[in-house]
């Protein structure tokens, strides 16, 4: 989900605040088409990813695009975006009801090695996520549109020259970003409950892990993610759970003041 966030910022320079109810939405889509629809895991997933990409591409052509050519635009898309998140987690409400929801796990069993235990589908969901973040990787820099997302994400303006097409090329990163995001949130779905108001709460871990690692820094994103994890399942082993924020957030102090701009601040996609 971290990697939504900043890939879309990196490119248009816009934070989502509703970012959280875009993951949420994937899982919801997902578990409607497996239950609703009578469709297997992989084409729901499937399906769910395009619509995620549609919707990404409506709302910024709609929305988005007229706000950026307005004066004082970064606030007014901002708080355009908060609003339509909480809109938009009301529609879930009243679509899906308040009781939680999952989708199932990919694989069930768990390795035994030793002490160790792991089940297959937290196993899978590392292979998952490890091929997502290369290809994600490939595409940004074989493709023609992922290097014109790379140029944009350096300079607008030498972008412009060129000939790139910023409005096309801020369409294509804001839905592939929704894509991306829609994507986390079935992952997620597969290891914890859904509610329509859950994304929230992966909102505020997937901003944490952005700013930790560098606003519009992909890499930053990712160093982050496994940094912060792993600080997570210590905590928790050692400490219990309710440790997790408040050391988290001290974490996060400590890098901003010896780094304000996070790990790879000052990088790009």
């Amino acid at each position: 989900m971290a990697l939504g966030l900043s890939l879309v910022y990196g490119v248009t320079h816009i934070f989502n605040f509703g970012h959280g109810i875009v993951a949420v939405s994937g899982g919801y889509f997902t578990w409607l088409f497996m239950n609703k629809a009578g469709l297997g895991m992989i084409p729901s997933i499937a399906v769910s990813m395009v619509i995620m990409f549609i919707i990404g591409l409506v709302l910024y052509r709609v929305t988005l695009s007229p706000l950026l050519k307005k004066e004082n635009w970064e606030f007014s898309v901002i708080i355009f975006l908060l609003g339509l998140g909480i809109f938009w987690e009301n529609i879930l409400l009243q679509t899906f009801g308040p009781r939680v929801k999952d989708i199932p796990s990919f694989f069930d069993g768990r390795l035994k090695m030793g002490l160790v235990r792991i089940n297959y589908h937290d196993i899978s969901l590392i292979v998952i996520v490890i091929l997502f973040v290369i290809v994600l990787n490939l595409f940004i820099k074989k493709t023609w549109f992922g290097q014109a997302m790379r140029a944009v994400a350096q300079d607008m303006d030498g972008a412009r020259i060129v000939g790139i097409n910023l409005e096309k090329t801020f369409g294509f990163a804001f839905a592939l970003a929704t894509a991306v995001t829609g994507f986390s949130g079935i992952l997620l779905a597969t290891k914890f409950y859904m509610t329509p108001n859950i994304g929230w709460a992966w909102m505020v871990k997937g901003f944490v892990i952005v700013v930790f690692g560098g606003l519009g820094s992909i890499t930053g994103a990712i160093y982050a993610a496994f940094i912060l994890g792993m600080a997570e399942a210590t905590i928790t082993f050692f400490l219990g759970p309710m440790w997790v924020w408040p050391i988290w957030f001290f974490m996060f102090l400590v890098i901003l003041l010896i780094r304000p701009n996070g790990l790879m601040g000052g990088r790009t996609l």
